[in-house]
C-alpha cells in the first residue's frame, strides 16, 4: 500500500446504489457546526451528509452488511468531536456524502488526535472531471464503485468541476487490529 491509498474492491451494485443515492431526500447539510477537522468550516457549500437505513438505501446497507468483517465502525471514545458526531448524526455507521456539481472539498487533514489513520471511502459514482487528490501522490484513480483505504492524516481535498453531483460512502475508519 501506498502511504496514501489503496484499491480495496469496486462494488458492482453501485448502480444501484446510486440511483437509491438520488432517490434520497433527507440530505443534511454539511456546515461549520459539524465540520470538525482543521480546515472544514470552510467551503463546505454543495455538501451533503445522510445516515442510509434498510428502508432509504437498502441495497447498499446489504452490500455494507456482508462486509462488516472489513468495513466497520470503531468508537473513538467519548472525544468532543465524536459526541458532537453522535449528537448530529446517531449512532455510529456507514454515512452517504453528496457533493453538489461544481462544489469542492478544500485541502484538510483529519485530526491525528481525534481521528484514526485510514478508513474506507467508496466512490458511490466519480465523474469525469471530478478529481479526489491526497497529498504527495496525487489524484486517487477511482472509478464508480471503487473501494479505497485512504490515509486522512494526508492533506487531501476533492474538486467536482462537473455537471453531475458525486456521491461517496464513507464505510469505517480503521483500528489497529487490520491495518
Amino acid at each position: 500500500m501506498s502511504e496514501c491509498w489503496k484499491l480495496i474492491e469496486n462494488c458492482d451494485l453501485h448502480l444501484e446504489i446510486l440511483e437509491e443515492c438520488k432517490r434520497f431526500n433527507n440530505w443534511k447539510e454539511y456546515n461549520a457546526s459539524n465540520a470538525f477537522n482543521a480546515g472544514l468550516a470552510e467551503g463546505t457549500a454543495g455538501r451533503w451528509i445522510g445516515k442510509p437505513t434498510h428502508e432509504t438505501f437498502p441495497t447498499f446497507m446489504k452490500w455494507y452488511e456482508e462486509r462488516t468483517d472489513l468495513y466497520h465502525w470503531k468508537d473513538l471514545g467519548m472525544s468532543i468531536h465524536w459526541a458532537r458526531h453522535r449528537a448530529r448524526f446517531g449512532p455510529f455507521g456507514p454515512e452517504i456524502r453528496k457533493l453538489d456539481a461544481g462544489a469542492k472539498i478544500l485541502p484538510h487533514i483529519h485530526d491525528h488526535k481525534l481521528e484514526t489513520k485510514f478508513l474506507y471511502n467508496m466512490s458511490i459514482n466519480h465523474p469525469e472531471g471530478c478529481d479526489f487528490i491526497i497529498e504527495p501522490e496525487g489524484k486517487v484513480p477511482y472509478n464508480a464503485g471503487d473501494v479505497y483505504k485512504i490515509n486522512v492524516h494526508n492533506v487531501h481535498s476533492v474538486y467536482n468541476s462537473t455537471n453531475e453531483d458525486r456521491y461517496h460512502a464513507i464505510l469505517g475508519v480503521i483500528d489497529g487490529s487490520n491495518i
